[in-house]
């Protein structure tokens, strides 16, 4: 409960912060009431003696103990990355992954069971392919970050940037952030254990490798309608 009550004066604080801050930058009380959804009496009462310099400090605490408020309370957690048009806006994505990997370090030091992540992005939903979090999968997503933030110090520009962009499918990039590769058929069957040399193997084998691609969201398609080469076709 005391937790809960440092939360609630935080976010409190912070609805205080953003109107000092835009009344100091010039914003009109009837811009700003508009914005806030609050009265331009109310606006005005909590502005006009309000210390910005005190509630930025007292912000600093609930900036460093991880729960900002959100930018956009309407963003999507899955907005591509084509759509982010500044590096600050590339910057604050890293961040936010950088702090999920610690919050799954946490859990794995903590906890017996391991956390899940979802392949696919939130506009599936119920649509869900898991996948366990491990050191390993927060190792790879580290490297992924640390290769992003080098691009981005090195770039001027989002024009510049390669190597952070994908293909149009949502799903490709949750899987990139997810440091999650393609699934490779002969890669597949090789972890599965799964020879293909024989007809019937290789049926069942290619049958399993497109259920695992429905599973992760990389196909629409039924599985077992699928084309399969190893299949017998019509006599």
């Amino acid at each position: 409960m005391r937790r809960a009550a440092w939360r609630l004066e935080q976010a409190e604080r912070e609805p205080a912060w953003a109107l000092v801050a835009a009344r100091v930058e010039g914003v009109s009380v009837r811009k700003a009431a508009g914005a806030a959804g609050l009265s331009p009496t109310r606006v005005h009462q909590l502005t006009k003696d309000a210390n910005l310099d005190a509630l930025d400090l007292g912000l600093g605490e609930f900036r460093a103990a991880g729960w900002p408020a959100p930018e956009d309370p309407d963003a999507s957690g899955d907005e591509e990355l084509s759509g982010r048009v500044s590096i600050a806006e590339r910057l604050v994505d890293e961040v936010g992954w950088i702090r999920q990997c610690a919050d799954w370090i946490d859990h794995l030091d903590h906890e017996s069971n391991p956390p899940a992540a979802n392949l696919r992005p939130e506009a599936d939903f119920p649509d869900r392919a898991n996948v366990v979090v491990d050191f390993a999968r927060v190792s790879a997503i580290l490297r992924r970050i640390a290769f992003d933030v080098d691009e981005l110090a090195r770039a001027r520009n989002v024009d510049d940037l390669t190597g952070a962009r994908v293909g149009d499918d949502p799903r490709a990039e949750r899987r990139r952030r997810l440091a999650e590769p393609d699934l490779a058929y002969a890669e597949f069957t090789r972890r599965k254990n799964l020879p293909w040399r024989s007809t019937r193997q290789g049926e069942a084998a290619w049958d399993a490798y497109q259920a695992e691609r429905h599973h992760r969201g990389e196909t629409n398609q039924a599985p077992y309608t699928a084309y399969n080469p190893f299949r017998p076709g019509p006599a």
